[in-house]
């Protein structure tokens, strides 16, 4: 019984990921399709599906274009320092362009990877060094971590020392996402068995148990 039970949830390791992001997938996709669709309805145009995400995706690659001509950036300055204007508006605009500045091709800019470790402690925590001179800083020496939480969203923000800091090989992207599964089948080696240095067995019980 426990053999096909092994099976059984070896088969579910190998299913299951592939049907969520089939899911995931399928749902952004309609989703994206419903943002083009569903106006073009209204007014009895009615395309195939998909049809509208590809006139979606097209249309935000045009605008990237747009962006490298300097006339197209005066326009979006001047549109976004109208929006910025408006209270409760710029709360909004502010934090969405921030955070997907933060995963997009200014992630190095706008935030890099660090560990922090506690003065007088020896564990140290994986965050994101997020800003060099946050507001309401103590010191000057005193930047702003974002210390994600394993399987949940969000995590706090905490103002702590640069000296306590020490940066890591890693791009923002991995470091959220093994912060988010606890680095549970990320990459790396097993911890090592247990060493029997005082001869009294226990490290060899410890392995056959496992």
């Amino acid at each position: 019984m426990k053999k096909q039970l092994q099976i059984f949830l070896a088969g579910v390791l190998v299913v299951v990921p592939f049907s969520i992001t089939i899911w995931a997938i399928v749902a952004i996709g309609r989703w994206l399709d419903s943002l083009v669709t569903a106006p073009l309805a209204k007014y009895g145009i009615n395309l195939f599906p998909g049809v509208g995400a590809l006139i979606l995706v097209v249309s935000i690659y045009f605008v990237g274009l747009l962006t490298h001509l300097w006339a197209f950036r005066w326009l979006l300055s001047l549109v976004e320092r109208l929006v910025v204007s408006v209270p409760g508006v710029k709360t909004i605009y502010e934090s969405v362009r921030d955070l997907l500045k933060l995963f997009g091709g200014n992630a190095r800019r706008m935030g890099r990877v660090v560990l922090y470790r506690p003065p007088g402690t020896g564990p140290a925590m994986l965050g994101i060094l997020t800003n060099e001179r946050p507001p309401g800083a103590r010191s000057p020496g005193e930047v702003a971590v974002y210390f994600p939480l394993s399987y949940m969203l969000g995590g706090p923000l905490m103002y702590v020392s640069a000296e306590h800091l020490q940066d890591v090989d890693m791009t923002v992207e991995k470091a959220l996402k093994l912060c988010a599964t606890a680095q549970v089948g990320g990459e790396g080696r097993p911890a090592a068995a247990p060493q029997d240095t005082a001869g009294t067995g226990k490290g060899e019980d410890l392995q056959s148990e496992g």
